[in-house]
């Protein structure tokens, strides 16, 4: 008797369950952590400094963590930028920003990447897709590309971590440009938070965040990119 031959499945007949599995995965997340009276949603700048503060030396350690489920929260970012000035010394607040805004990046775009790939922009991106992709997934200068989308503060920044995913950037480029990114940011952001507390600092802070979301906004802008 012959063998029958086994059906063989192509990447193309996995998407539609690997998308379902990811639809199915983060919306059983996204429900407990959203619904459980036992997880504690922060809402606001209080919220988190409230709950960060209450596990003492592990407290950079939980915010790094809420910071990176934050896109299953439906939280914004904004919130957790101004705590990490508040609830840590310069340094740890600094570390601590990075940290949680690289994973809930990477978050993001392991979510985008593993159920959507490149068919998101092959079937919804039209002209504008191949454009941002051939941007982004330049092996010379990709990285760079990705940098300037992260530090111009007109960018949202989980729709960039979406997007990316779709194009064929690599991870290692991805979490580099993000981090570089993000630093000037996060230098002032972590400066306003503790102006927030020291008052006399306020004026100094603002002038530091305009500062470093203005110049990168400037040269985009006269650069036409």
């Amino acid at each position: 008797m012959q063998k029958q031959e086994q059906p063989e499945f192509s990447q193309a007949d996995l998407k539609p369950l690997r998308l379902g599995t990811l639809v199915v995965i983060l919306a059983a997340v996204s429900f407990y952590l959203y619904w459980n009276p036992a997880f504690v949603r922060p809402a606001s700048v209080a919220d988190i400094r409230r709950l960060v503060a209450g596990w003492g030396a592990w407290g950079p350690v939980v915010y790094i963590g809420l910071y990176t489920v934050r896109p299953l929260l439906l939280l914004p970012s904004l919130p957790f930028n101004l705590a990490a000035g508040i609830l840590f010394t310069p340094l740890t607040g600094l570390v601590s920003l990075l940290l949680g805004g690289l994973g809930s990046a990477s978050l993001v775009f392991g979510a985008a990447r593993w159920g959507l790939g490149r068919s998101l922009l092959a079937f919804w991106g039209g002209t504008w897709g191949q454009r941002l992709d051939a941007y982004l997934a330049d092996k010379q200068q990709g990285g760079r590309h990705l940098f300037w989308l992260r530090i111009v503060p007109i960018f949202a920044y989980d729709p960039v971590s979406i997007v990316a995913a779709c194009t064929g950037i690599r991870y290692r480029t991805f979490a580099l440009a993000t981090l570089a990114g993000m630093l000037p940011g996060s230098v002032a952001y972590c400066f306003l938070g503790e102006a927030l507390v020291v008052k006399e600092y306020l004026p100094l802070a603002l002038g530091l965040l305009l500062l470093v979301s203005g110049i990168p906004l400037a040269y985009w802008y006269l650069r036409q990119k």
